[in-house]
């Protein structure tokens, strides 16, 4: 839909107007005013696009049955401009529907607008085709970065102004920027972005800075002229927090923005769980003390498609789920006791809610899949993915590819060494390497790994995956932590030269023929951890099965067996699934993802197949299995 056909949807009462509504802050006596009266809210996280749109009522009731009056959502800009001046508000990603869900449950909305928002997104929510602008530094007063903000947020927030609480709508606060105070110290940058936010939303909107518990994330976040708030966990000292956030701002409503009410998932590393009594007990004491509180997460959701992020300059990859163990599973189902604990505490802060407890949601199971071997990626480096053919290899922001993966390809025909040790440095994040078409090696992040060639090698390919940009702290701002692809390549003491780069599409899956996944031990083929490569390369597997109606329910597909790649049904962009690395083992498809009649599942395998070359469609999910963190 062209963005002037959404401007003219957008203003033109979606919301119904009313009279008369005020939301403000009250700083002489510490409280926000809703339409003139004392006003303390009970929040609940939960992510958009994170979440199917035809789900969103169901997250947002079951939120309003535990007794909350308002959602909590961030921002992503990065998904909603994914190329420089292209915009995309449709499917899980019209915000304005989901703003509209919210206020027909007759609750209030918090808009974290960033544009940074961190959520263990890839780039923190920032568009990755950033890092292809010269020059660029991010999250700072830098021209570049400030030029593109500018712009999206002279396309985003005039949307927004029929949807603010004043005008009818449910927005009743407006983030600028995220836990800045844990990246920098720029009290300008912070300020210039105010300004845009006031220049295209409306100086009379409460807009809020949120930031760590640090007494020096307080002191680099919070800026006069806007409330600020602070995250904490319930193991936290609430006294002491909220003594320190009085130090940076002495009048005001205290707010924790984020009560943890769980933690995240990172590949490699135990599933995170937390118990729900210290919540109930900190989320009871927050409210009585009258402090506004935002649960993060009450629903975590998935990181549909390629959107996982990923931490630390070494790399720490988010999996596709993004449970959180928060009370409402990423699958929709309640936790109970989170719920309970939760319940009891609104019930005595906010009395009168009738509302009956959401039941589990019904569960398909007990499908068993065959899956064939459809192509080899290596079959997309054709001329029409063909990029660039330079001296030394080049980076995949270079080449202006931000997500999947990227093929380097060298001919060593002609080479005058005959024999000797070929080494592959910088690998960001992970590298498949080829020699003559048959797989021999896989070379994690940062690691050097040599390779032994003789006078017969003619042919040397390495595909390279993205595995998510970095969304939290100074190593995402860095080159040296953030680019994708390799530095070069040595062959004994000499750097190889003259490089071919090639796009290739992990959800291009037009393979015309199947081709044949040799397990014969005459195959010359590779093994990482303890199992045998596909011997010619990253390979794309294709399977069906059928459905009828009564059979469209949420599901969860178990990759165990199988190592790593994108799982895609019906030609949606699943995720990534990683079980040699867990703890994620099942990936959530969401019923209104399957349809009546054939369904089709492609597996990108970047590694090992599965032997039975099955996969299987269960009731339960496993997002908590063992780990290896050598994967």
């Amino acid at each position: 839909m062209p963005l002037i056909s959404l401007s003219i949807l957008f203003l033109t009462g979606i919301v119904s107007i009313a009279t008369e509504r005020s939301f403000i802050v009250d700083w002489d006596h510490d409280r926000f005013l809703k339409d003139g009266e004392p006003f303390q809210y009970a929040s609940a996280g939960m992510h958009y696009f994170r979440i199917p749109a035809a789900y969103w009522n169901d997250r947002v009731y079951a939120a309003k049955t535990a007794g909350m009056t308002t959602i909590q959502t961030y921002v992503a800009w990065g998904q909603h401009e994914p190329f420089p001046g292209t915009y995309d508000f449709n499917g899980n990603l019209d915000i304005f529907k989901f703003m509209q869900v919210v206020a027909d449950n007759d609750m209030t909305l918090i808009l974290r607008v960033g544009p940074y928002i961190c959520a263990e997104w890839n780039f923190g929510g920032l568009p990755p085709w950033l890092l292809g602008i010269p020059r660029m530094e991010v999250r700072s007063q830098n021209t570049a970065f400030l030029d593109r903000v500018n712009k999206w947020l002279s396309i985003f927030l005039p949307n927004l102004k029929s949807f603010l609480y004043k005008n009818g709508g449910p927005i009743i606060m407006v983030q600028v920027e995220n836990e800045y105070g844990s990246f920098g110290c720029d009290h300008g940058y912070i300020n210039t972005l105010h300004d845009m936010f006031k220049k295209y939303l409306g100086a009379d909107v409460v807009y809020f800075t949120t930031d760590g518990k640090r007494e020096w994330e307080l002191r680099c976040g919070a800026t006069d002229g806007i409330l600020a708030t602070v995250d904490f966990s319930p193991q936290d000292n609430v006294t002491q927090v909220l003594e320190r956030l009085r130090e940076h701002q002495p009048r005001g409503p205290l707010v924790n923005s984020e009560l943890y009410a769980g933690w995240c998932d990172f590949c490699r590393v135990p599933h995170q769980t937390r118990a729900a009594a210290p919540l109930g007990e900190v989320f009871d004491k927050l409210l009585g003390l009258g402090v506004s509180v935002n649960l993060y997460m009450w629903h975590g959701g998935t990181n549909f498609g390629l959107t996982s992020g990923a931490e630390k300059s070494t790399l720490s990859p988010n999996p596709t789920s993004y449970d959180y163990d928060a009370p409402q599973s990423e699958w929709g189902d309640l936790k109970m006791d989170k719920y309970n604990v939760l319940r009891n505490a609104t019930d005595k802060y906010f009395p009168g809610n009738k509302l009956p407890v959401p039941k589990p949601h019904p569960k398909l199971g007990g499908i068993s899949v065959n899956m064939t071997s459809l192509a080899h990626l290596t079959a997309q480096l054709t001329p029409s993915n063909f990029l660039a053919f330079t001296g030394l290899p080049q980076t995949m922001e270079m080449m202006g590819v931000f997500e999947g993966i990227m093929a380097y390809r060298h001919s060593l025909k002609g080479n005058p060494i005959k024999n000797g040790t070929i080494t592959v440095r910088g690998v960001h994040d992970r590298a498949f390497i080829l020699v003559d078409g048959t797989f021999v090696q896989v070379v994690r992040r940062d690691e050097e790994v040599g390779l032994g060639v003789s006078h017969a090698t003619r042919d040397i390919v390495i595909l390279v995956e993205n595995q998510g940009y970095i969304g939290f702290g100074k190593a995402m701002s860095q080159f040296q932590y953030q680019y994708k692809g390799i530095a070069n390549v040595t062959l004994g003491r000499y750097v190889l030269t003259q490089w071919e780069h090639y796009r290739v599409y992990v959800n291009d899956t037009r393979g015309e023929t199947s081709v044949e996944v040799e397990q014969g031990a005459s195959v010359n083929r590779g093994h990482f951890n303890g199992k045998p490569l596909i011997p010619r390369g990253p390979t794309i597997f294709k399977g069906s099965f059928e459905l009828e109606k009564e059979q469209l329910l949420d599901t969860f597909l178990d990759t165990t067996g199988w190592s790593k790649g994108f799982l895609i049904v019906n030609d949606i962009l699943i995720g990534r699934y990683w079980p040699d690395a867990g703890p994620q083992y099942t990936l959530y498809i969401p019923g209104v993802y399957l349809k009546v009649g054939l369904n089709t599942v492609f597996m990108v395998e970047l590694q090992s197949s599965n032997p039975k070359l099955t996969v299987s469609l269960n009731k339960k999910p496993n997002i908590d299995g063992p780990v290896n963190p050598h994967a």
